[in-house]
């Protein structure tokens, strides 16, 4: 049996854990009661980030007032729960999957 050299040895790959922007989030009690919206609409928001500013992003819309509706974006690559004023939302519509 071989032993390899301490310098060919596998070791898993590390990776740091990465801060997330934080959005501005509009505020919880001028929201009112949101009501769940099923299944998931997709929606354009504008949403500001600290540091960054606005951002017009792709994003579904997962509950909704008459004032606020709570967004669910992945632009950073994990899942964010943003609650956004109804005036910076907008509808989309999916694009048909090729086969």
């Amino acid at each position: 049996m071989t032993l390899m050299p301490p310098e060919h040895q596998w070791y898993p790959p590390e990776f740091p854990d990465v801060t997330l922007l934080q959005p501005v989030q509009f505020d919880r009690e001028l929201a009112g009661e949101l009501q769940a919206i099923g299944p998931r609409q997709p929606v354009w928001a504008t949403i500001e980030f600290e540091g960054v500013g606005p951002l017009h992003l792709k994003c579904f819309a997962a509950a909704a007032s008459e004032t606020a509706v709570l967004v669910e974006s992945s632009w950073q690559g994990r899942k964010q729960d943003i609650l956004v004023e109804r005036c910076r939302v907008t509808r989309r519509t999916l694009q048909p999957r090729r086969l």
